[in-house]
Parts: structure tokens; C-alpha cells; sequence
């Protein structure tokens, strides 16, 4: 667990971007504060002023004195207070952004804890496969069992980087050792009663402490305080596998999961050892691909995320004990979801090792980036030489779901194309390529960038791996891309469930009862969450007309006449939440007027802009209409959360969609492009 406060003090770049910004775009001065109200950094001498203008509640928080003009923003992490921005010389109106800024720091805090996480699942993951297979090698060069247990537990202490280890085997009452290690630490290794011990517990033994060391080792060296052994799983015999410290190195959980699997090798070894050389290179193998494939699938999502609005259905039957194909869910505060679906082409422990690897790398890659066409190319960057090294080569799909925008982003490096069918328009559309799979020379010479789909109700999305499209029956026929369309568009109201059913019996069907020579991947997913209605819900106070040239001087005068008609809902509440909602339908409009200005007009006089708002008792609608160019707003990439894109004067389309509750864009109407945005009072449940 990395310290929090600690994170926070060493923080100081990305404060300084913040505080850059933000004085750019409000003019005030901004503080990072510690959870005690001390500095930890500010702007232009304000150290000295932070004392005057802070006190603390009687609940023991910093908040801002009544005379001061300042405003000030909590920095919450994993749902506790840590530190806190406070700006000098900023009135309230700006408290939602440094909210915003303040959560943003809070999110690059937490993300490093969870990169640690993650970074020590692949190392764990990797040595234990990386050990299993360099075991597999090792067999098949030794003929003597005793050669090749030293081989092994040489590759044991090493890859522990333990000080000593011994392999203990009862072999017709006398015990062979195999031992590695200083004198003064495996001359007091009493076979007979050190291999009674550790059989006699019948189960892993780990301490770090002397007094339980002495406990299973009498005779133990002076010095020896860490003994991490068990027994193996023989058949003829008894036999133990031990490694053991003196102070300077602890065994952790890691160690003895991979002690575990070793000591499972280690017991197969010794019952078939006898047998010819090949058959026991065989046997190992064997052994081998099921550690490797428990350890692939322990890596693979236990459950299908449960996400309002996304219906999942998730299936993967490797054709070998260890497959090339993976799939991930990643959610993100249930607003973003990030599906990867992808196939690393090679099978065996190498593709077991790449496939775990891989999967890790994108989680990693997900904490930092909203572009799967990023995340694809570093993931490239990261890989490219060891799977060329290896003949291997990846292609992966990898779609992010905007689900409170309706939108959805994806890349796909070499995959088979994905599927999308819009339920309201009957139609499909084939998400193809946009680079090379990953691995493969000339990536980066055929890379596309992020594409968008816009979402409606009852769209169906479904990825797969060439294990479906690919499958052939015994008339020497592909199973292809057509009869899945077909199913889709048979049952285009089913669950995602039973649209995964319906594909995986229909190809067990075309197959016929042959053999599957590849790995089956299937994932369906139907969005349901409906963003886009086109109707405000709730009686109909009053309508207001309005009619302006097309100039940024009548920004405000539209801003105005939006602010006097929010202050007329009944339902207004008082104090900071009513002003915050005025501020944000104000805001939203403002951007809207601003973009019909610069992009439909592009800035030439003589256009007009007209609207009407209405006010309903649940909220405000406010409808804009243009007779400029009109645009696709699939093209604009949803929100990025870095303070750095932010803008001077406005923070563009993607803020309008965060603010409001309904943000819709139609083209070409008998009225103009119309931009129609609502937002319902705070006091409303049935928010869309």
C-alpha cells in the first residue's frame, strides 16, 4: 500500500499544470493544502495569505473564513479527505471546476496504488510460468534424476533469490538430498528427522520467525530465522522440497504460491522419472499446460460486470489445455466500460505467458488512457521486439463504452472485425481494422486513430475470435460472418444471454460433431440506457422565443434571458445547488451559442441563431437552431480528463454532455440544426 500523504507531497508537477490552468481560466491563485491546513504548495506568495483567509469547523475541516473571497475543495481519496485546493481572489461561481480539479488530483493519486497492484499480479504471474516452463526445458536435457533435481532447485533459489534450498527423497529408507547452499547453513540439515517434520504437517509450512523455525528444525542453523517447505505429491515415495533464509529476506505469499507449483512438478518427477525420456517430457508437458491454463484462467474475469444500461455475455472454450485467446472487463466509476477481446496467435506456455502479460499491460494502460488506439500502441512500444523474438503475434479489439453519452470507442489491431446492430435502424456495421495486430512490422505505418459509434436503445455489439468465423464443417465450409448477422437478425430483441446461446448451438450444429482446432471467444453486449430522449417529462409552465444574429456579443444577452427563465421554476432550490443549476444550463448554452458562431458559421456575420427555452415543473429545455453547417457529433471525442486540453473560454461539446441530462444533436430539420439540451431539478428522480 503506498502512503497517501507521502503521494500527495510528491505531487508537485502535477499541481503546478493545475494551478497553471486554472489561473489561466479564472484569474485566481490556487493551494494544494494538507488535511492539518498546513502548505504543501501554492502560487505567487500566497503561503503567506492561506493563514488569513482558513479556519476549521467544529467538526475539526479547513473551510474558507465568511469575509474572505476565496473558494475551497476537499481532495478525496478512497472516500476520505487528504488534502484540499483552496483559489484566492475567486468568487462561488467557479466552485464546480475546482471541484473538478480537485477530484482530478485525487484520481492521479489513487491510480498509482492501483498500478502497484497490478505490476506485482504480472510479476508474480510471470515468474511462476516462467519457473514452470524453464523446469519443462530442464527435463528434457537430464536423463539422472539427480542432475536433474539440482538442475531444478538451482532455477528454484535463483528465482527466489533465497540463500539455501534442499530436496529431500526417501528412497528405500535411506534419504537422498540434494542440497544447495553455504556450509554453515546446510551442513545442519538432519535428513531423516527434516523429512518426517515437514511430511508429518501435510501441509505448506511458512515462517519467518526463529522460535517456529525451531519447531520443525531442532538442529536449525543459529542464524536461521525464514523456511518456506512442504511435501510433495508422490505416488511411491516421500520426498520434501525446503529453502530457507537467515534475517535478510522474508517469504511472502507469492513464494509459496509458487513453492506450490513447483513442488506439484517436483512430485511427478519423482514417481515417473523411471519411465523412458520421452514419456516423462510428455507427462511434464502435460503437467505443465494445466498449472499454466489454471493460472490463465484465474487471470480471466470471474463475472460479467454488472453496469446499468449494459446487458453482458461472456464465453471462451480453449481448443488446447492453454489458449491464445483472452478477454477483459475494466469498469471505471460505472460511466466507462472497457471491453478487450483478443488472441495471441501461437499456442502453448508461450502464449500462456504473452496472453497474462498482455491482459495486465491494457488494465495498466487503461488507468491512464481514454483512447484505445493509445493503449494499443504502447502496449506495441512495450512488446513488439520479445513477440517477434518469439513468433508470436497479437491481434486485439478494444472497445470503451460511454455509457452515460450513448457513445462507444474502439480500435482494433488485427482482429476479425467486430459487430454492431442499431435495433432501430435494422442495420449492421462492421467494426474493421484500424492496425496492424500488435507485433507485426509496420505497425505503426498503419495505425488509424480512436473510431466512435453512437449508441441507441437496443443496440447489440458482438466480438469474437477467428475460432467462429473459421470453424469448418465436414463439407469444408467456413462458418463465417453472415449467420451470425442472420441470428442477430432474427432475435433482435433477446437477451445478450440468449443471443451468445443462440451463436455458440448454431456453431456446435454447423460443426457437426468435428473437432474444434481453435479457440472459441464469443462476447455480446446489448446497451439499453437511453440518453436520448426527445421529450421533457413533466407539465409545461412556460415557452420563451428568442432570435439572435449570429455574433459572440449575444452570448450573454442568450445567457441572460436562459438565467431569468431558470430563476422562475417553482422548484429552484435555494442557495448554492439552485445557482450551481442556473450556472450549468447558463454554461451549456453559452458553449452551444459559441459553437454555432465559430463551426456552422465559421464566424461569417449575417447568420441567426434562434431558440426557444422551455420550462416544464421538472427542469428546463432549451432548443438552439442554426442554418449553418451541420456536423456529426460522433466525430467529437468524448471527455478527457486532463486538465492540460482545457481551454481558455470554454471547455467545448464533451462539458455540455457531462452538465446535462439530455444533450442531442439533429441535423437538417424544417427549423435548422437543432441542439436541444435539458436539465431536470436537482429534487427530480426520474432523470433520464
Amino acid at each position: 500500500m503506498l502512503d497517501v500523504e507521502q503521494v500527495i507531497h510528491e505531487e508537485t508537477y502535477l499541481f503546478q499544470k493545475l494551478s497553471n490552468q486554472w489561473q489561466n481560466a479564472t484569474g485566481g491563485e490556487l493551494a494544494l493544502l494538507a488535511i492539518n491546513g498546513s502548505v504543501i504548495c501554492c502560487q505567487n506568495g500566497l503561503q503567506k495569505t492561506v493563514s488569513k483567509i482558513i479556519c476549521k469547523s467544529p467538526q475539526g475541516d479547513i473551510k474558507i473564513t465568511d469575509e474572505a473571497n476565496a473558494i475551497i475543495a476537499p481532495v478525496n481519496v478512497q472516500g476520505q479527505t487528504r488534502a484540499y485546493l483552496v483559489s484566492h481572489k475567486t468568487s462561488s461561481e467557479k466552485q464546480p471546476l475546482l471541484t473538478w480539479f480537485a477530484d482530478t488530483f485525487a484520481v492521479h493519486v489513487t491510480s498509482k496504488e492501483a498500478l502497484q497492484g497490478m505490476t506485482n499480479e504480472l510479476i508474480a504471474a510471470w515468474n511462476q510460468l516462467d519457473l514452470v516452463y524453464r523446469i519443462t526445458q530442464t527435463l528434457g536435457d537430464e536423463s539422472d534424476l539427480s542432475k536433474a533435481m539440482t538442475s531444478i532447485l538451482e532455477q528454484i533459489t535463483t528465482a527466489l533469490k533465497v540463500e539455501a534450498g534442499f530436496i529431500l527423497i526417501d528412497n528405500e529408507n535411506a534419504v537422498n538430498s540434494v542440497v544447495i547452499g553455504p556450509n554453515d547453513l546446510v551442513d545442519y540439515i538432519d535428513k531423516d528427522s527434516l523429512l518426517q517434520n515437514v511430511i508429518r504437517a501435510k501441509e505448506q509450512i511458512l515462517t519467518n520467525d526463529r522460535e517456529s523455525v525451531l519447531g520443525i528444525w531442532p538442529d536449525a542453523p543459529p542464524t536461521l530465522h525464514n523456511f518456506i517447505g512442504m511435501s510433495m505429491p508422490t505416488e511411491q515415495t516421500s520426498a520434501a522440497v525446503g529453502l530457507i533464509n537467515s534475517y535478510n529476506k522474508r517469504f511472502t505469499a507469492a513464494d509459496s504460491k509458487l513453492v506450490i507449483a513447483v513442488s506439484e512438478q517436483l512430485g511427478a518427477i519423482i514417481d515417473n522419472f523411471s519411465l523412458h525420456h520421452k514419456l516423462i517430457v510428455q507427462e511434464r508437458v502435460r503437467r505443465e499446460l494445466e498449472i499454466a491454463a489454471e493460472i490463465q484462467e484465474s487471470l480471466l474475469p470471474k463475472d460479467t460486470p454488472k453496469i446499468h444500461g449494459l446487458n453482458i455475455a461472456v464465453n471462451i472454450l480453449p481448443a488446447h489445455e492453454v489458449g491464445g485467446d483472452f478477454y477483459d472487463f475494466v469498469s471505471r466509476n460505472n460511466e466507462y466500460l472497457t471491453v478487450l477481446v483478443g488472441d495471441v496467435v501461437g499456442k502453448g506456455i508461450p502464449a500462456a505467458m504473452f496472453t497474462s502479460m498482455i491482459r495486465t499491460m491494457f488494465r495498466v494502460e487503461n488507468q491512464y488512457s481514454h483512447e484505445p488506439h493509445l493503449m494499443i500502441e504502447r502496449v506495441n512500444e512495450a512488446l513488439h521486439k520479445e513477440l517477434g523474438q518469439a513468433e508470436l503475434f497479437v491481434t486485439v479489439f478494444v472497445a470503451i463504452f460511454d455509457i452515460e453519452r450513448s457513445g462507444l470507442m474502439f480500435a482494433n489491431a488485427g482482429h476479425v472485425p467486430g459487430l454492431i446492430y442499431h435495433t432501430k435502424s435494422k442495420k449492421f456495421r462492421d467494426l474493421k481494422a484500424t492496425s496492424f495486430p500488435i507485433g507485426i512490422t509496420g505497425f505503426k505505418e498503419k495505425t488509424r486513430p480512436t473510431q466512435y459509434v453512437h449508441l441507441t436503445d437496443g443496440d447489440v455489439l458482438i466480438l469474437y475470435s477467428d475460432g467462429i468465423s473459421e470453424t469448418i464443417n465436414t463439407a469444408g465450409e467456413f462458418f463465417g460472418f453472415d449467420r451470425i448477422r442472420e441470428l442477430v437478425k432474427e432475435h433482435p430483441n433477446q437477451s445478450a444471454n440468449e443471443l451468445k446461446e443462440l451463436i455458440l448451438d448454431d456453431l456446435a450444429n454447423f460443426r457437426q460433431g468435428g473437432i474444434r482446432t481453435d479457440d472459441v471467444t464469443l462476447v455480446v453486449v446489448r446497451f439499453s440506457h437511453d440518453n436520448n430522449s426527445s421529450s421533457t417529462e413533466g407539465h409545461v409552465i412556460e415557452t420563451i422565443d428568442f432570435e439572435y444574429t449570429a455574433d459572440n456579443a449575444n452570448s450573454m444577452k442568450v445567457c441572460q434571458l436562459v438565467a431569468d427563465a431558470c430563476r422562475k421554476l417553482t422548484g429552484l432550490p435555494e442557495g448554492i445547488t439552485g445557482d450551481q443549476y442556473v450556472y450549468y444550463v447558463e454554461l451549456a448554452v453559452s458553449e452551444l451559442f459559441t459553437n454555432a458562431v465559430e463551426h456552422a458559421y465559421n464566424g461569417k456575420s449575417g447568420g441567426t441563431i434562434q431558440g426557444r427555452i422551455t420550462l416544464v415543473d421538472t427542469g428546463i429545455q432549451v432548443d438552439l437552431y442554426d442554418h449553418g453547417m451541420s456536423f456529426n457529433p460522433d466525430d467529437v471525442p468524448p471527455p478527457i480528463t486532463d486538465p492540460s486540453a482545457l481551454q481558455t473560454g470554454g471547455f467545448g461539446l464533451f462539458l455540455v454532455r457531462q452538465i446535462m441530462d439530455v444533450a442531442e444533436y439533429t441535423a437538417n430539420t424544417p427549423e435548422g440544426n437543432r441542439w436541444r439540451v435539458i436539465k431536470y431539478l436537482p429534487s427530480v428522480e426520474n432523470i433520464m
